[in-house]
């Protein structure tokens, strides 16, 4: 099943050890995302933000389950979702969304998210984490 992933399943995987970290390892996955995945995660994670406190990782830890979680999503970089992204920005709740929904617009595959407004649009077919395992088994 490819996929293009959202950042609040990868944040999730810092949080939750249990299905969304064991699917975003899971080799039937084809997992995609633009660049701006790695700059929106990163910001979260090792800065002085709540969620930064609340998963109590240490940096290197957070490197460490980094590198794990992402050796198998293939970043793309925006040039490659470019032209989808003034139709994404149209059918965007939020504009940190938009480049998500280029990506998955443009490569014409579904988008891996549990952020509730990414499914009022209607234009990509978004999966909840539950939905994917269920595709799965």
């Amino acid at each position: 099943m490819e996929l293009v992933v959202d950042a609040n399943i990868l944040l999730a995987g810092f949080v939750k050890t249990a299905v969304t970290r064991e699917l975003l390892l899971d080799t039937r996955l084809k997992l995609h995302a633009p660049e701006h995945l790695i700059y929106e995660t990163r910001k979260h994670l090792l800065g002085a933000s709540r969620l930064r406190r609340h998963i109590g990782l240490s940096t290197k830890q957070i490197d460490e389950i980094w590198f794990i979680l992402t050796q198998h999503i293939r970043s793309h970089a925006k040039a490659d979702h470019q032209k989808a992204y003034s139709a994404a920005l149209k059918i965007a709740q939020h504009p940190e969304d938009a480049p998500y929904l280029a990506l998955a617009l443009s490569m014409g595959i579904p988008l891996w998210s549990n952020d509730k407004g990414m499914k009022e649009q209607n234009r990509v077919r978004v999966f909840a984490t539950h939905e994917v395992l269920n595709k799965l088994q």
